[in-house]
């Protein structure tokens, strides 16, 4: 089987290269040139992207899969894991189609179990590194003390520890 080769402007992470291509074999940019400086194969496929920036995949560093639909904590924390998990899925392909290929969750229901079928190639999604639920201080961002303590436990998911 062949590389790819893709054409097109290319923006390396330094530098802007106006015609520029890149081969990939397998899963690995095996080069990156001037038009012209790669040799192409009978059996490469070849995708131009004249007109158009291929890029390095983005990082978001910050993020959180909580599934909500609005800014407010108690959105967050009150939404039903299945429901989280569904609407996350689907923030995770936004991301992936905007592309960000790698993501840091900071806490959440739902990013262990979507990193985990990202890698195993079950969803479609950015790679995934996720500090699992959320850790806050008491009266911060993620405690939301307006709720009876049983319903704030089981909406995050927290674990009591005596």
């Amino acid at each position: 089987m062949g590389s790819i080769i893709l054409k097109g402007k290319l923006f390396t992470g330094y530098d802007i290269v106006e015609n520029g291509e890149i081969k990939i074999t397998g899963s690995m940019i095996e080069k990156v040139g001037e038009k012209g400086s790669i040799e192409i194969k009978k059996d490469d496929k070849v995708f131009d992207f004249s007109g158009l920036t291929i890029m390095p995949g983005l990082i978001d560093a910050h993020l959180h899969f909580f599934g909500g639909t609005s800014h407010d904590l108690m959105d967050w924390v009150t939404v039903n894991p299945q429901t989280a998990m569904l609407r996350s899925t689907l923030d995770a392909f936004r991301l992936l189609s905007s592309g960000f290929t790698t993501v840091r969750s900071l806490g959440d229901k739902t990013s262990i179990a979507l990193s985990r079928a990202f890698k195993n190639g079950e969803l479609l999604g950015p790679r995934v590194f996720s500090a699992s639920y959320s850790i806050a201080q008491t009266g911060g961002d993620d405690d939301p003390r307006i709720l009876p303590i049983d319903i704030a436990n089981r909406g995050l998911g927290f674990i009591e520890f005596s």
